[in-house]
């Protein structure tokens, strides 16, 4: 099988996720080792943390460190929406997942349903189209999950993270992720990778678990085919 990972903090030194070129090979080669072989490179941007200037040379140093190893590398960031989101993104300075259409789009988990349409309906105008992160950690889809539906009747999607389909986020998380997933709701699945521990790369279990608990079929559409067309830039 094979995984398309769109959401991790690999790229060395610039967030909270790996701290060093070394980290992040280690990160990729346990990427490679759970049939991921194609992984978005996705730093946050916003939230207290600032896009690098030299971004892009970055992306190129670590493919080239990676070169041996079996994995995809693609460029976008998690982009929170602040007050800042907006101008940024008109000006063209927040990369997208892969140069496409879709933004990897990070609210604050205290955020009001309010907030939400209103940031979604500024994105969209824009021309953009939010893939929303890990929407099962947001306290307001916790206490009421149907209020993602005006989301995808907007026409955003959603990225659920595999270690909340496993509980790694307690139960709540775990129930409302389950939810969205019986509901048919959900475009992806990716890992939100920040280490090689306890929010680490490997989908293996979340793909299998998915195979058992819905089928094989919705295990490879959430974990390879969807994800794969959003880089490709196709229309979901």
């Amino acid at each position: 099988m094979n995984i398309c990972d769109l959401h991790t903090h690999v790229l060395p030194g610039v967030d909270d996720g790996a701290a060093t070129m070394e980290y992040a090979l280690q990160m990729l080669r346990n990427g490679a080792a759970s049939d991921v072989s194609v992984l978005a490179v996705t730093p946050h941007w916003g939230g207290g943390y600032g896009m690098p200037r030299d971004l892009q040379t970055r992306f190129e140093q670590l493919k080239a460190a990676a070169k041996d190893i079996p994995v995809r590398l693609v460029l976008g960031a998690e982009a929170r929406a602040d007050e800042n989101l907006l101008g940024q993104l008109a000006q063209g300075s927040i990369p997208t997942i892969n140069g496409s259409r879709y933004l990897l789009t990070e609210f604050a988990p205290d955020a009001k349903k309010e907030d939400f349409l209103s940031m979604l309906q500024s994105i969209l105008d824009l021309g953009y189209v939010p893939l929303v992160a890990h929407p099962e950690r947001y306290e307001a889809v916790c206490r009421a999950p149907q209020i993602v539906t005006d989301w995808l009747d907007m026409g955003c999607h959603l990225q659920l993270t595999g270690g909340s389909i496993l509980g790694d986020y307690g139960q709540t998380v775990r129930r409302t992720a389950a939810c969205l997933l019986k509901n048919d709701l959900v475009a992806c699945i990716a890992s939100d990778a920040h280490s090689t521990g306890h929010r680490s790369n490997f989908l293996m279990g979340v793909y299998d678990h998915i195979s058992v608990q819905y089928s094989k079929q919705y295990a490879k559409c959430l974990l390879w085919e969807t994800p794969m067309g959003i880089c490709a830039n196709d229309r979901l």
